[in-house]
């Protein structure tokens, strides 16, 4: 007959990094909702009383013409009167600059990247060089926006004026292998759960960031010159703005697809992500998470009853930024190994190579 009754031991490290896990959920903070549109869609219509300070939406595009459309539909629930759209091309080789004309953005086309800077950057800083609102909205293509997310943006803004605002999206997949990003999305939100002290570690989420005009023109923005080269480019931002407030969007309100290409594209992105990433998280998130991971993977192996209540944890977790469902979340000790490979597979890569590969272009770890 077979024991399943685990020592004290492995228990304790179970409960130790199981409590890490809902301390550290329970402290991330959501895009708050100001105006909640009656429809459950991304393209339902704003209300008309909605007042806020008019935004100038920039959004840097390498190839994007299979998002952009995706896009530009939500933004046109988002955007009011008064309020602006400028799309950078950063050398695509796609229609990407037509859809955004022909959807009556301005357009700016990057043909050359000037030494000393890095592409999303430099996309960025030009789009904010003509942009003229109150309020900039950096949003990545694959993002989708709700009626009200601008409304929400500029509440926050409200409340943290000096503030680079930025939110992680709600996470929707289609399929098995977009799935595989379950754990990689959780941990992201989690990494926002502690506010450190210092500018150093500060975290930021790059598909959507909001912030007022005039302080990111004080600061110098993406031109300063400790962001310009930056590879991730929010995380450097962050630490030159006088304050950042990272939140987690809500479904229906600011969501993205990532990786629909496949496989490959995951693989790299969050092979990417990970050796980017993992140097600026604060040092007690950072153990927390570890904990946490290491209570995913010992506890499945350890009792029956720490896989339930992982799986539980998991499945309460989940709803919260991203459609996996319980079915992607009962299977998570292949998800764990998978994150676990990824780690290790990032961190040799950075070690040795001293780079990662995206979207064709190397880009350096060191």
């Amino acid at each position: 007959m077979i024991d399943w009754s685990p020592s004290l031991a492995s228990t304790a490290i179970f409960v130790v990094g199981w409590s890490a896990g809902w301390w550290l959920w329970l402290r991330v903070k959501s895009l708050p909702i100001v105006i909640r549109p009656d429809a459950s869609s991304l393209d339902a219509s704003p209300p008309a009383t909605t007042s806020r300070p008019q935004v100038s939406v920039i959004v840097p595009c390498r190839n994007e013409a299979a998002n952009l459309p995706h896009l530009m539909t939500s933004l046109a629930a988002a955007l009011h009167p008064g309020d602006e759209l400028i799309i950078v091309d950063d050398g695509s080789v796609d229609e990407t600059a037509n859809l955004a004309r022909a959807q009556g953005a301005t357009v700016l086309i990057n043909d050359v990247l000037p030494a000393g800077w890095a592409g999303k950057p430099y996309a960025c800083w030009r789009g904010a060089g003509i942009a003229s609102r109150e309020v900039l909205v950096f949003l990545d293509a694959d993002v989708r926006l709700g009626a009200s997310s601008l409304d929400s943006l500029c509440a926050v803004l409200r409340q943290h004026p000096n503030a680079l605002v930025s939110v992680m999206p709600w996470h929707r997949t289609h399929g098995v292998v977009e799935r595989l990003s379950m754990l990689f999305n959780l941990v992201s939100s989690l990494v926002a759960s502690i506010s450190p002290r210092g500018t150093s570690r500060r975290v930021a989420y790059g598909p959507c960031m909001a912030v007022r005009r005039d302080t990111y023109m004080t600061v110098g923005g993406h031109a300063h010159p400790l962001v310009r080269a930056a590879v991730v480019e929010d995380l450097a931002l962050a630490r030159v703005m006088p304050d950042a407030v990272a939140l987690v969007g809500r479904q229906h309100e600011v969501e993205y697809r990532m990786y629909p290409d496949g496989f490959t594209q995951l693989v790299e992105g969050w092979t990417k992500n990970t050796a980017t990433g993992a140097v600026v998280i604060p040092r007690v998130t950072a153990l927390l998470i570890i904990a946490w991971i290491t209570s995913l993977c010992g506890g499945v192996v350890t009792s029956p009853w720490f896989y339930l209540a992982s799986l539980a944890q998991l499945v309460v977790m989940l709803r919260r930024v991203g459609n996996f469902g319980p079915l992607t979340a009962a299977v998570y000790p292949l998800h764990a190994v998978f994150f676990v490979a990824i780690a290790a597979w990032s961190a040799v890569r950075s070690a040795v190579v001293g780079n990662v590969v995206w979207r064709g272009r190397r880009i350096p770890t060191r």
